[in-house]
């Protein structure tokens, strides 16, 4: 008995573990677009609000991609779609630097590379995990696979700055898709014996149900469409980050080596936040950790709008960025797999995502646009303050 639980204990751990280091290397891609913008248009002569749009372009699909990568999970397996997400991730790497036209760009850039991210998105992660772990103790480790997202900023931003700063994108993008291939063990790994990791009850839950059935039923929840309004805010914010931030901190006079390193406080400091918020749903309603948050990014908004950009403005900054980043997460999918279960998570949370790429897509294209004008960033900030208290009103009148 003591062996069998030391070893469901070990798998435990092992499975965590994989699905952390996939989610990391996926975000410590996506969450440094910014940091390849400046290098893509210099590699191709695409002017800044073009490239944006490509970015935004790749920030909705993003999210279309996960509630259907999600039902290909239902009928494949979790574990299938994360190797065809580290495919076609290595691709868009790869492909990108030799692209010379805005067609070839939008097409490896802003529709295979996204692609590939929305195949090892957050829902398609936890559900390989989840059915290991069991549904207790899916919120607790909800936290701490969001958090490695964090890992991945740390280590991945400087990393990719300093690259494309001394060889380009020609040679950074291509390195980088190293560590996504390295990840194809783990993914493959994750899906051994799956039949038995899927219990009869999931299966028979799941059997005959298609996606806009399931979709059908979470939107006819109240909850869904206020995680629906909070989680567009979120994708908003989170793009002004990840494609404007370090552009903006550029051009306020801090170099490019310091802004790259804010970048890796984010990181570490998402960690952080998406842990905490984790822990704090499981002693309190959910519904008020998330509107919490964005109330938080409220206060965060109005120091960009009012605040000089100096060096030390901008490590606090971030580091509290990084406090509120991916904190959203863990209370939003806790509070679906209540309504939907476990099983469920990646179909109905990829669908709310969708509103948060949308939100993501104004947020980068619109912030290319302002960039070429006298409103600049913080335009952009004023929208972001007045989006996030939406998003705190919205959350707080979730129901239980």
């Amino acid at each position: 008995m003591k062996n069998k639980r030391k070893g469901n204990i070990l798998r435990c751990i092992i499975s965590v573990t994989a699905v952390c280091l996939v989610f990391a290397v996926m975000q410590g891609i996506h969450d440094n677009y910014g940091i390849m913008l400046g290098g893509i248009v210099e590699q191709t002569n695409v002017s800044y609000a073009s490239v944006s749009f490509v970015i935004a372009v790749g920030q909705i699909l993003y999210g279309v991609t996960q509630p259907l990568f999600g039902m290909l999970a239902l009928k494949k397996s979790n574990a299938f779609v994360m190797v065809c997400g580290i495919i076609l991730m290595s691709v868009g790497l790869i492909a990108t630097p030799f692209c010379t036209t805005i067609f070839t760009l939008l097409t490896f850039f802003g529709i295979i590379l996204p692609s590939g991210t929305g195949a090892l998105c957050f829902g398609i992660v936890m559900g390989a995990v989840s059915p290991i772990i069991g549904e207790r103790r899916a919120a607790m480790v909800s936290g701490i696979v969001q958090a490695s997202a964090g890992i991945g900023d740390a280590l991945m931003s400087p990393g990719l700055q300093a690259l494309t700063a001394w060889k380009g994108i020609s040679v950074s993008m291509p390195v980088f898709s190293i560590p996504i291939l390295l990840m194809l063990p783990a993914a493959i790994w994750l899906g051994r014996d799956r039949k038995k990791k899927q219990s009869v009850e999931v299966k028979r839950n799941n059997k005959d149900e298609k996606l806009f059935s399931i979709l059908g039923k979470a939107m006819r929840e109240h909850t869904y469409w206020c995680l629906l309004i909070g989680f567009s805010t979120c994708g908003f914010h989170m793009a002004i980050i990840e494609t404007h931030l370090f552009s903006q901190y550029v051009s306020s006079g801090i170099s490019g080596s310091i802004a790259s390193f804010t970048l890796t406080v984010y990181g570490i400091t998402t960690m952080f936040g998406a842990v905490i918020t984790g822990f704090l749903g499981q002693k309190f309603r959910m519904k008020n950790v998330l509107s919490m948050v964005y109330a938080v990014r409220v206060i965060i908004a109005a120091g960009f709008i009012f605040i000089p950009k100096s060096v030390p403005f901008a490590f606090i900054a971030t580091g509290l960025l990084g406090l509120t980043g991916d904190s959203t997460v863990p209370p939003t999918t806790g509070i679906i797999s209540e309504k939907v279960g476990v099983a469920k998570v990646a179909v109905v949370y990829g669908s709310i995502f969708i509103g948060h790429q949308i939100g993501a897509f104004t947020s980068a294209w619109l912030g290319g646009i302002l960039v070429n004008t006298a409103l600049g960033y913080s335009a952009l900030w004023i929208a972001d303050l007045c989006l996030s208290l939406t998003a705190t009103a919205a959350s707080f009148k979730i129901r239980d």
